[in-house]
């Protein structure tokens, strides 16, 4: 069984790193709020595509906190759609440019947040704009978190961190860190040694979808999971414009909004033999397959 994870950054059309010079966090209360209304599309999106094939379609919100501090019913609702609830952080910061302290602080406060008004444990954790290195990944673990989903291997964006995942053992997709600690890496597609980004967000909004599904079925060839990813403000072509960003800064942000979720839900449906699970599910499936092995391979050296 081929596994899709499907991954959902729940933050708003402020708070963006691209647009970040005109929005400063100190602005954030006096803006247009409108994550509720698109992250419910995607809900009822979800919902629909499940009840038509008969079998559910689960995904991962990594939901921020301060969202969640204001709307706790959002929370609620989507952890009662069936899906997981994971962690974005707190105010949108990258890790790279924070203290330890910190970042600490971030993490504890914005996990305990999302824990307090589930009810549930969060185990996972998404950096803002996948802003990693190998000493974040410690923090991130000694935080509570038993996986990172941050590594994205394109690196042409200079945003994104840094990981050197030939060090760890990998289980399908998953890379383990060590301690029960595991990292999902974002899933791009490697042509002769190059990585073209194909898991997600603006990619996915920019290139042509039929180009886009053709390099998901590729890497299905190689791998038993596809991560993909994309955010609510990606499927909100009426939220309000910023014209004083550059040309490039609105095209990245402004791209084919109205297409999103029609997009979404295609790609969806053109891989309706995967199973669509949680992180949180994919790494108990490969963790227990892996156990699995060794108990095999045990029972085979006794015999």
């Amino acid at each position: 069984m081929k596994h899709f994870l499907l991954t959902i950054d729940v933050e708003d059309w402020f708070q963006v790193e691209n647009l970040r010079p005109w929005f400063p966090m100190d602005t954030w209360s006096s803006q247009q709020v409108r994550v509720e209304h698109s992250t419910r599309n995607i809900l009822r999106l979800l919902t629909e595509i499940s009840s038509k094939r008969g079998k559910p379609v689960r995904a991962t919100f990594f939901i921020l906190a301060w969202i969640a501090k204001r709307m706790p019913h959002l929370v609620r609702e989507i952890m009662s759609s069936g899906h997981e609830i994971a962690s974005h952080g707190y105010n949108h910061r990258l890790c790279l440019d924070q203290s330890e302290k910190n970042l600490r602080n971030d993490l504890e406060k914005s996990k305990k947040l999302l824990e307090d008004i589930s009810g549930h444990e969060v185990c996972g954790y998404r950096a803002p704009s996948f802003s990693i290195s190998e000493r974040i990944l410690d923090i991130i673990r000694s935080a509570g978190h038993t996986y990172d989903a941050s590594y994205n291997s394109f690196s042409l964006n200079t945003r994104y961190g840094r990981l050197s995942p030939e060090k760890y053992k990998r289980k399908g997709i998953a890379l383990d860190i060590g301690n029960g600690f595991y990292e999902l890496p974002l899933t791009n597609l490697n042509v002769l040694g190059k990585q073209l980004p194909f898991s997600g967000g603006g990619y996915f909004r920019l290139l042509p979808s039929a180009i886009f599904k053709i390099a998901v079925r590729e890497i299905f060839k190689k791998e038993d999971a596809y991560h993909f990813y994309i955010h609510p403000w990606e499927t909100d072509p009426g939220q309000p414009r910023q014209n004083q960003a550059s040309m490039t800064s609105k095209f990245k942000h402004y791209i084919n909004l109205n297409k999103t979720l029609p997009r979404l839900e295609s790609l969806i449906n053109s891989f309706s033999d995967c199973d669509f699970i949680s992180c949180k599910e994919y790494l108990r499936f490969v963790t227990k397959k892996e156990l699995h092995h060794r108990l095999v391979k045990s029972t085979s050296v006794k015999t």
